[in-house]
């Protein structure tokens, strides 16, 4: 009987440590009555932030990466834990289906930063100050977190690297306040952010401007607007929990070299006044096949947004705007176009003026250019109907 009770004991050990996080483990197997577990050094964590890497490697990483290296030096404990997903470079058609996968890992520190020793991209390193209790709870938070898998359905708006870093760190504060300083975030919105982060990535920030989050963000924290590491590692830098500095940079884990960040010489904004200028010739020329180059353009523009906006699940309020200008109307109604085209035109100045104007709406400037030259095809094909 006593042997019985004694295995079913171990098993009943056995079965309930499947179920524990890897620090309460550790913890076990090294128990020692003299270790004091709520030391401010018990449990380390840090946010780290890789620079940006070059587009044609990794589209997604040209805002740089965010993700929280947690130490328990009593037990010998390194890792780095980070939501990654595929490489969007290497599968683009299955990313913009929605369909590349994301998850979170976590890699012995030693092994993770060996990825970013090849790139020679630099890591910054920033020491958080969280109560000791928090330091455990956020270990466990992120070891329940890799039991889920590479399931979650690759979305930078609910799932980039920042954003989650922030949302487990808050977490496992379990409502401790971060007390942040006045910045020149606090009145962005999400989208404005990476906007303006992206100034020397003119297509990128192209894209960022249709797929981006636009709501205003009045109710969010400010780091939880974020969608740019290093504006997260600034923000945390000027902040206070229980009155100590939350962030302190301590070093680099890797030094590489400063990110390339030459602007291209071919940019949205030369294209579109290319086409205004082409539209112009146009409009006093009998030229009869530009309106219809434009036509196809508008056509197959609007329907991919929409089908990306759908498949991507993101109907920014500037998107729903952009459908005025990028949709498969006009074609379908195109043979009847000298009854309508003054009055569609007229709408597009309408809105081209207001997009142009409205605050935390943003539009890239290509965009308005664009829409100046669709808006003088369509006066030029209402016209016969004005002049009868």
């Amino acid at each position: 009987m006593i042997v019985f009770c004694t295995l079913l004991s171990c098993a009943l050990l056995a079965q309930e440590s499947e179920h524990i996080s890897v620090a309460e483990r550790n913890a076990q197997q090294g128990f020692n009555d003299t270790i004091d577990r709520l030391a401010p050094d018990f449990v380390l964590v840090s946010l780290c932030i890789a620079d940006p890497t070059d587009w044609h490697d990794d589209v997604l990483g040209t805002t740089g990466h965010a993700f929280l290296r947690l130490q328990c030096p009593v037990f010998g404990l390194d890792y780095c834990f980070s939501y990654e997903g595929e490489n969007v470079n290497d599968n683009l058609y299955r990313y913009l289906s929605g369909d590349t996968k994301m998850g979170m890992f976590a890699v012995p520190t030693d092994e993770y930063i060996e990825d970013y020793r090849h790139w020679n991209r630099s890591v910054h390193e920033y020491r958080l100050q969280l109560p000791p209790e928090a330091e455990q709870r956020l270990w466990e938070i992120m070891d329940n977190h890799l039991t889920s898998g590479i399931t979650l359905r690759q979305d930078l708006n609910k799932y980039g690297c920042a954003i989650t870093a922030v949302r487990y760190v808050k977490r496992a504060l379990n409502g401790t306040p971060i007390i942040y300083a006045p910045s020149d975030f606090d009145h962005l919105t999400r989208r404005e952010i990476g906007y303006r982060t992206l100034a020397n990535h003119p297509w990128l920030r192209l894209g960022s401007m249709i797929f981006t989050d636009s709501r205003y963000d009045e109710e969010c924290s400010v780091d939880e607007k974020l969608i740019v590491p290093a504006d997260l590692a600034i923000v945390w830098q000027n902040a206070t929990v229980k009155g100590e500095v939350f962030a302190t940079y301590i070093g680099d884990l890797v030094t590489g070299e400063t990110p390339n960040d030459s602007r291209p010489w071919f940019t949205p904004i030369l294209l579109a006044i290319i086409l205004l200028l082409i539209s112009i010739i146009f409009f006093f020329t009998d030229y009869p096949y530009w309106s219809y180059i434009m036509l196809t353009a508008q056509t197959i523009i609007g329907v991919v947004l929409i089908y990306l906006w759908i498949v991507m699940a993101n109907f920014g309020s500037s998107a729903y705007l952009l459908l005025a200008l990028f949709n498969p109307l006009p074609l379908i109604a195109w043979k009847w176009r000298k009854y309508w085209a003054l009055a569609y035109a007229a709408v597009l100045l309408i809105g081209t003026v207001v997009l142009a104007l409205m605050p935390h709406m943003i539009i890239d400037p290509a965009i308005l250019v664009l829409s100046f030259s669709y808006i003088i095809i369509y006066i030029k094909e209402g016209l016969p109907l004005v002049r009868r």
